[in-house]
């Protein structure tokens, strides 16, 4: 079976196979190392340096050691951007894992000898280079037959499940672990080391394309069940018997994904968290404490390092090390990059296409035409094209296409059929704050009609999609928008879009109560922070839903405290984008479409303008929309 390509745990190898020795003997003193080096913290890719530095003379306890490979994983990521507990002195060689040769020792080193397989296993060590000195306490051999990828990556993710699944519950005595993130590289090891010790296991993952593929490669590895989100929801496994409930759960997701996993745990089960990729809180039921008696724990490899003894760490690499040896435990999914290629590995370590080490990373190739969103017509289709036909109008679904130009050749799969009697305004802007609007109000909440939205920057092409589906829907809204020149004509187009209240910020402070007509908001939509924040944390109902999203994305969710009662969520457009199935898009697109077709949505406030034109454009449009009064479409079809 072909390896199928898991993106968000995609593993980034640096290695360097070859190096010039002189007979067989190192000259340590005329010796260089090629290493990355970083003086500050920030962009890796713009922080850290390529340096060639001189190899110094080894002390009694050193090792010099010829690295053969060296990953990259997020925690590395977040070291050298100052994001991770872990702080380091600069300048500092990055890398916490690694495999390498030792070529020799100092005078007072025991139990390791030259041309000995070891591995790194203190973080910190600055494995990201291709000779290094490093001291015997960090260092421990492993066997020659263990493989490169498997060595070089043994002391985090394999070490990080080893005592997740040791530490906790009795496992090996029959209960069942369920997990989130089974894709992951740490999920990976869990699945197979449950298979290797005969503990059935439920994996949970993000739906997508390739998801029977997914399935298939897990199950290889040893998932006893693998679910996706929305199927562990309905699922009946439990209900007919064929899988006892789970007594272990392991979280690196947070949110939703938690809450589900804990809901179908037994009675005196335990959750263990070690990760939030979705970064969200886990938000915990008090019946789940009161009527389940379920605990709930962290865990950080690193923590449990510093205090474990040197006996338990030796035990548990040498199980690690014989599960590997035996084939029972494989390394991740990995691509192998040559030392001087850094650059590449760095990249696709921040791109959604390997580690996330920060949100929304996604650059285009240069040079690049701009533009995310726009409609045309099709002049000319190629032979193998079936989906539309020339004539058709059709609406660009995917980004860094290149909206900004009169011709443009794109793929089937990145357009939308529309019909041609929908406005080009709205048509132009129907694939970014429409489907904005439309997954913000229907992915936190079930809010029901005659119920209340509450949201800022209700001004901006976001903010008045989501009046209009709201009124659509029979929905309340409550919108607070910034008191600034314009406010009265900007307030009365959004009550003729069927917003059922407009407030300037601070008359929304000064709200005490509500009219028997308006509800108080259980779902709250935050696109600002500082007093827009907080207005609505004040305003919205007992246990209600809050979503940072738009400028309030990168917020720290701080304010947590003050509605501990609250769901507080976050909402990226691409972020849904890239894992939302194509049969989902369509139907949100279609469903968009046919309101838009009668009526129920029109295009946000704006204000054509011709290509060439585009340096007015720009310079009048505002870097944050929910203070714009106006936004500017290219007209194409002005002669």
């Amino acid at each position: 079976m072909s390896r199928i390509p898991i993106t968000k745990n995609r593993l980034w190898c640096f290695t360097q196979f070859s190096k010039s020795l002189l007979g067989n003997k190192i000259f340590v003193r005329n010796l260089t190392s090629k290493q990355l080096v970083y003086c500050e913290f920030g962009d890796p890719l713009k922080v850290i340096k390529f340096k060639e530095c001189k190899v110094p003379p080894l002390g009694g306890e050193d090792i010099l050691v010829r690295m053969l490979a060296a990953p990259i994983n997020p925690a590395d990521i977040n070291t050298i951007q100052g994001k991770y507990p872990v702080k380091v002195s600069l300048p500092s060689i990055p890398g916490n894992e690694g495999v390498g040769i030792v070529e020799e020792i100092g005078k007072e080193v025991k139990g390791i000898c030259p041309g000995n397989k070891v591995i790194v296993t203190k973080p910190v060590q600055g494995t990201w280079r291709d000779i290094g000195v490093f001291n015997q306490k960090v260092l421990k051999v492993v066997p020659d037959d263990l493989g490169l990828v498997e060595a070089a990556t043994l002391t985090v993710n394999p070490c990080t499940a080893y005592r997740m699944l040791t530490d906790f519950k009795p496992v090996k005595e029959g209960l069942v672990v369920i997990q989130n993130g089974a894709n992951s590289a740490c999920g990976q090891n869990v699945i197979q080391i449950c298979k290797a010790w005969g503990v059935k296991n439920i994996n949970i993952v993000r739906d997508r394309p390739e998801i029977k593929e997914l399935k298939q490669y897990l199950e290889c590895l040893g998932a006893t069940y693998v679910l996706t989100e929305e199927e562990l929801r309905s699922t009946n496994i439990f209900k007919n018997k064929l899988i006892d409930k789970p007594s272990l759960a392991l979280n690196c997701v947070g949110g939703k994904s938690s809450l589900e996993m804990l809901r179908h745990l037994q009675h005196s089960g335990k959750m263990v968290t070690y990760g939030g990729m979705s970064r969200e809180p886990v938000n915990i039921p008090t019946s789940a404490f009161i009527f389940k008696n379920l605990s709930f724990y962290g865990f950080w490899m690193t923590a449990w390092n510093e205090k474990a003894c040197p006996e338990e760490k030796n035990d548990m690499v040498n199980d690690i090390i014989s599960m590997m040896c035996s084939n029972n435990l494989k390394g991740p999914i990995h691509k192998l990059v040559k030392f001087d290629n850094y650059q590449e590995a760095v990249g696709n370590a921040l791109t959604a296409q390997g580690f996330t080490g920060c949100r929304g990373c996604c650059l285009p190739h240069l040079p690049h035409v701009p533009g995310d969103e726009g409609v045309g017509e099709v002049v000319e289709i190629g032979r193998n094209v079936s989906t539309v036909k020339p004539g058709c109008r059709v609406v660009l679904t995917s980004r860094f296409l290149g909206s900004w130009r009169y011709y443009g050749t794109y793929h089937q799969r990145d357009v939308h059929i529309i019909s041609p009697n929908i406005p080009l305004p709205i048509a132009s802007m129907i694939t970014l704050a429409p489907c904005e609007a439309y997954r913000l109000i229907k992915d936190f909440r079930q809010v029901s009609p005659g119920e209340t939205i509450i949201q800022n920057a209700a001004n901006s092409p976001c903010g008045q999609c989501v009046i209009q589906l709201c009124k659509a829907w029979g929905i309340n809204t409550i919108n607070i928008v910034a008191n600034r020149c314009g406010y009265s004509s900007m307030k009365q187009h959004l009550l003729n879009l069927g917003a059922t209240a407009v407030y300037t910020l601070e008359e929304a402070e000064e709200l005490t109560c509500f009219n028997t007509s308006v509800t108080r908001p259980v779902l709250a939509l935050n696109c600002l922070g500082g007093r827009y924040e907080d207005v609505l944390l004040k305003i919205l109902d007992n246990f209600g839903v809050i979503v940072y999203y738009g400028c309030a994305f990168d917020l720290p969710l701080t304010k947590q405290c003050c509605r501990c009662d609250a769901t507080f969520c976050k909402f990226s457009l691409c972020d849904w984008a890239a894992s939302a199935t194509n049969l989902q898009k369509s139907t949100m697109l279609n469903q968009i479409i046919q309101l838009t077709a009668v009526g129920n949505l029109k295009a946000p406030t704006y204000e054509p303008v011709q290509l060439c034109d585009y340096a007015l454009a720009l310079a009048k449009t505002c870097q944050c929309e929910a203070f714009s009064n106006v936004n500017y479409v290219f007209d194409f079809t002005v002669p």
